[in-house]
């Protein structure tokens, strides 16, 4: 019995994001030092790379590029590592004893791929705060990587399932006859993930991919970036106007007329839904119903709220040159959404085999221990079941985008309630990276 609680223990730790609550409650305060140190205080060996990935953000928000940079280098690393190791991915997961007699959160955390499109951005980000913009292209050439992570995870998934299919089939075990379509939770998931085309393509990485390849010259590399924000976005009006001034320079014209640069506005509110977790009937053939803790979205607070935007001449601050609203370049919730769903095989894979192998333990428990033994298994099995709702949870609600041709000179910007005042250069862009959370403002401005 004290072996069963000792193993159990570690689940009675409050989920992730309640765990990182105080952290978001300190950015929304404004007090971003204080909420690096709630996050230092909240890590854990099984958050390694979670960890670094909330710990780079706040870094970033916190004016520390050079400490952002090696955070967010030290989870690109790992992502490489893990692809040399992907052929050994699928045995492990199920030779891990520990993991499968418990849950999901006691595993190592894998990086979402829609995770992975925000990772390589930002670094390349970090690079532009440090005016290296040919580190912040190689950075950005990366995001390849997040394609084929979602590949190797789908072959994960697939694998699993013809596992769970070759060795439990003599149970009764059958996907189609698990009740997965029965639940009101994961149908309201799979709809919302009709919206997304996939996880592992952003708007936001492949807009700001296409405006520095052009600030580079690489008009080439630009027009692959636009041509693939354009194809996820065909009705955002900013990013056709972009694909109009790089598509010009693609044909050998100035993609901005003399006397003119670009105003681009990238803009980042709130913060992702955080995963919530609900208990799952699964039928499991000659071992009945049984009850799995399962990850999963509510769809709550996806609305889009635009922001808006005045632009005025600075030495004539009367006169409003243009007022517009920014429009959606990423939706980071429900590209979590998708990214989720498309995991759910190898969760529930996972989840059926926990079931059948602690089955089995209950047989031997109460054969070996009678009441007693039955008692205690039961015990294990309820402090086991524990849904992991861990994901990177500093990321913004959503991206939005607003650009604009302006003639050369200074200029007043207005943004929601955030004045700044820039300069318009010729036929260069000028950059404005907005985060707000809350009371926590922050404006990152790059001359490109």
């Amino acid at each position: 019995m004290s072996a069963i609680f000792l193993s159990g223990c570690a689940t009675f730790e409050g989920s992730y994001p309640t765990k990182m609550n105080p952290v978001k409650y300190d950015l929304r305060d404004n007090q971003p030092k204080a909420a690096e140190t709630k996050l230092e205080a909240s890590s854990s060996d099984k958050e390694g790379n979670l960890y670094a990935l909330e710990q780079g953000r706040l870094q970033q928000l916190n004016n520390q590029p050079q400490l952002s940079l090696k955070a967010y280098a030290k989870v690109i690393q790992a992502i490489q590592a893990d692809k040399m190791k992907a052929k050994i991915q699928v045995s492990k997961m199920f030779e891990n004893t520990g993991a499968i007699l418990t849950n999901d959160r006691e595993m190592p955390f894998d990086i979402p791929d829609y995770a992975m499109t925000f990772l390589y951005a930002y670094q390349s980000l970090n690079y532009l705060s440090e005016h290296d913009l040919s580190n912040a292209l190689v950075s950005i050439r990366q995001l390849s990587d997040a394609q084929y992570w979602i590949r190797q995870q789908q072959d994960i998934a697939n694998q699993g399932q013809q596992k769970l299919d070759q060795d439990y089939g003599n149970q009764g075990i059958q996907e189609d006859n698990l009740g997965l379509d029965k639940s009101k939770e994961i149908q309201s998931m799979y709809a919302q993930a009709k919206n997304v085309s996939n996880s592992y393509e952003n708007g936001f990485s492949y807009y700001l991919a296409s405006i520095l390849y052009m600030a580079y010259g690489s008009y080439n590399d630009a027009m692959v970036s636009i041509k693939d924000a354009s194809r996820l976005l065909p009705d955002n009006t900013y990013v056709t106007q972009t694909y109009k001034e790089i598509e010009r320079g693609f044909n050998g014209k100035n993609a901005l007329p003399s006397g003119e640069g670009r105003l681009v506005v990238l803009y980042e509110p709130g913060f992702v839904e955080p995963r919530k977790a609900f208990q799952l009937p699964l039928f499991l053939g000659k071992l009945g119903f049984q009850m799995v803790s399962i990850p999963y979205y509510t769809n709550d607070n996806f609305k889009l709220h635009p922001f808006f935007i005045t632009v005025k001449n600075d030495l004539s601050k009367d006169t409003v040159i243009t007022q517009q609203q920014g429009q959606l370049l990423a939706n980071t919730s429900q590209m979590a959404i998708k990214s989720l769903t498309e995991a759910y095989p190898a969760i529930v894979t996972r989840e059926v085999l926990r079931l059948v192998v602690k089955s089995v333990m209950a047989y031997t428990a109460q054969k070996q221990g009678g009441d007693w033994g039955l008692l205690g298994a039961s015990i294990y099995n309820i402090l086991t079941s524990k849904a992991d709702q861990r994901s990177w949870l500093l990321l913004p609600s959503n991206v939005q985008l607003f650009e604009s041709p302006l003639p050369v000179g200074n200029y007043q910007v207005k943004i929601n309630s955030l004045s700044h005042n820039l300069k318009i250069n010729n036929q260069k862009t000028t950059l404005l990276w907005i985060v707000q959370q809350g009371g926590f403002k922050k404006v990152f401005y790059f001359q490109l």
